[in-house]
């Protein structure tokens, strides 16, 4: 069989088959990334042919470190300055180190040409803790099944990197002098380590801390071009031991409260009103699903997935551009309950979640709620019974709590109509007031509902839309029963979701600020004046726990990331993170690193994100700036002291 064409001397040397091999191993990176792009372009609509090159060239220092990160064991047995390196049996073993770990740095790239579209993210290894008490058996048979080709696509990648390593020719040289040769080939070894290194950390200088995500930053226009330069085997291993917030001294008090205090002050007036509150979060509720966010779509005659909801709005306070803190489900409890977002990972991950934490929860606790949360998955999953516990909820009712296997979906959980019902009986057993939040299942890959639904709900480009239709109906039943209950009109519903939906079909949707848009939408049916649009404000999950306590009249000062949105001289902005933070405000769209901004965008005006206005609106981009830089010291300084209490900030 044809081999690389080298002449004897460079057949002859264990590195010029070394760097043949790790070129090889870079190429097929290489190729991931153009897949990845391929497979997710809708994600990357304004990233033109020429950045994509730059960006891929950008990439080529993340792929060096990767490829060192995963080759390392089959470094050290080329560069072992012994001659039975160019044993048959040896290089065999060799071989098969070299075939062994790329094809698990090409398994890790071939999952994110599908996994990015659900968390926007390139997979870190949070993924791993985030799902690690779940049926993996399952998850793995069902990506196998709904995403076939992925894995064949892994097997050609791996197939096509054996036959051409195989072409890479080593032999023992004829003349073999070990006066010279160990001595060479010792300090040959030497320069290698000290070269892998170098390209490990991205630089030679003793100042250059090694690369992480964050610098790919540097090589981007827009934040999500970051996932491009990156690659997931890097995104892993750089992500295993995160780092730590640093402490930042943009502003000293008071002009940092000035520009964003998260300690919320009570009304002078009025009395704490002890109201039932029930919080729901709807999975993968995008608000692209919903039809009475979306009148303007095709030509005025979308009509939605969702009639239960689109009927509940007309009876709500409804705040037309709502966000989601976050991409993951894990980053929505936090958010919505104890008013802290996820900044770069879920803050459930991070060493900060064993802070003193606020909550909803607790503080109404404070006030003799009784408090409790259903989530009808297996007990355990995805960590949920034990951040309850952290934010001080008394109940936790999960699939062993409601003791019937054989409504399980086979993958997740309870059926959403099935487990609403259970929790509208649970709620009519607690004593009042109460305070209690439901997370649901249904509505996540793989996109199935009970066989006896089968073409009753309305089908959409997407076989999510159907489930969504499903889950709407479930929520429909919870409140036929709920509203025969004495509790039901002393009570305030919030409803929301954890994040935007997977697939998206209209492209305002796939947008920087598309990928975070979810409905946040109170409903008090005994309280027929809180009700009405809201088409000016920006809303928020950070917001619920503020807004519900000032719905209240919450009597004492507490800690929330968020505002109340009841009362407008709390400011007019939401925060995310998309390889970046976003800092919406008003009308405007920033996108900025930490340290400079990447972008401006008026996002009513222009949905596409197509006009950047940076550096064209300063008294519209500098304040917007000062105030997000404020929050990011905020946030690293109190997770770094453990200031995350009222108390604490004293």
């Amino acid at each position: 069989m044809m081999k690389f064409l080298r002449p004897r001397p460079l057949r002859e040397s264990v590195y010029a088959a070394l760097l043949l091999s790790l070129g090889l191993a870079m190429l097929f990176y290489t190729i991931c990334r153009v897949l990845f792009f391929v497979f997710n372009q809708g994600f990357f609509e304004e990233t033109s042919f020429s950045d994509l090159l730059y960006l891929m060239l950008a990439g080529l220092q993340f792929d060096l470190s990767a490829v060192l990160y995963t080759n390392a064991l089959f470094l050290v047995l080329m560069i072992l300055p012994f001659p039975f390196r160019y044993h048959p049996v040896y290089r065999k073993v060799v071989k098969w180190v070299f075939l062994v770990c790329n094809a698990i740095g090409i398994a890790f790239n071939s999952i994110d040409f599908v996994y990015y579209r659900f968390t926007l993210r390139r997979t870190t290894a949070s993924v791993v803790q985030e799902f690690g008490n779940e049926n993996w058996g399952k998850f793995a048979t069902s990506f196998l099944v709904d995403f076939w080709y992925v894995p064949v696509i892994w097997i050609a990648l791996v197939v096509a990197l054996a036959w051409l390593y195989n072409r890479i020719e080593l032999v023992r040289p004829k003349n073999l002098n070990p006066w010279y040769y160990y001595p060479w080939h010792t300090a040959l070894m030497l320069l290698t380590v000290g070269l892998t290194i170098v390209a490990i950390r991205g630089g030679i200088r003793h100042s250059t801390r090694p690369i992480t995500l964050s610098n790919a930053g540097q090589y981007v226009e827009r934040p999500q071009e970051m996932y491009i330069v990156l690659n997931t085997p890097f995104s892993v291993i750089r992500t295993l031991n995160k780092p730590t917030y640093q402490k930042i001294t943009h502003y000293q008090e008071p002009e940092l409260s000035q520009l964003f205090n998260p300690i919320h002050q009570p009304a002078d007036s009025g009395q704490f009103t002890p109201k039932n509150v029930v919080v729901i979060i709807l999975e993968s509720f995008g608000k692209e699903a919903i039809g009475g966010y979306n009148q303007h779509l095709e030509d005025g005659k979308y009509t939605g997935f969702t009639p239960f909801i689109d009927s509940l709005m007309t009876q709500s306070k409804v705040y037309w551009n709502s966000f989601a803190n976050g991409r993951r489900s894990i980053d929505a409890l936090p958010s919505v309950l104890t008013g802290i977002p996820s900044v770069q990972e879920p803050f459930v991950l991070t060493q900060y979640v064993s802070n003193t934490l606020p909550s909803l929860p607790r503080t109404l606790r404070e006030k003799g709620y009784q408090t409790s949360f259903f989530h009808g998955a297996p007990n355990g999953s995805m960590g949920f019974d034990a951040l309850m516990n952290l934010m001080g909820v008394e109940q936790y009712y999960g699939m062993t709590e409601y003791g019937k296997p054989e409504d399980f979906d086979g993958m997740w959980g309870i059926w959403d109509e099935e487990f609403l019902q259970f929790m509208a009986g649970k709620l009519s057993t607690f004593r009042e007031p109460f305070m209690s939040a439901v997370f649901t299942t249904t509505s996540h890959h793989p996109y199935r509902i009970p066989d006896r639904y089968k073409g009753k709900f309305k089908k959409g480009p997407y076989e999510i839309f159907e489930c969504i239709g499903y889950s709407d109906m479930a929520l429909r039943k919870f409140f036929e029963t709920a509203s025969k209950a004495p509790w039901f009109k002393n009570t305030l519903f919030v409803i929301t979701a954890d994040h935007s939906a997977t697939y998206t079909y209209y492209p305002e949707y796939q947008t920087a600020w598309g990928n975070f848009a979810v409905p946040i939408m109170f409903y008090a049916p005994g309280d027929p004046g809180f009700r009405g649009v809201e088409k000016d404000r920006v809303v928020q999950q950070l917001d619920i726990m503020p807004t519900v306590l000032g719905y209240l009249k919450y009597d004492k000062p507490y800690f929330s990331f968020g505002k109340n949105m009841l009362n407008p001289t709390e400011g007019n902005f939401a925060v995310n993170y998309q390889g970046g933070y976003q800092w919406t405000e008003g009308e405007y769209l920033l996108q900025h690193d930490g340290a400079n901004a990447l972008g401006l965008f008026n996002y009513r005006e222009d949905k596409f994100l197509k006009k950047d206005l940076k550096g064209t609106l300063p008294e519209i981009q500098t304040p917007m700036e000062r105030k997000l830089k404020a929050f990011i010291q905020q946030y690293n300084n109190r997770m770094v002291d453990n200031k995350l209490t009222v108390n604490s900030s004293k």
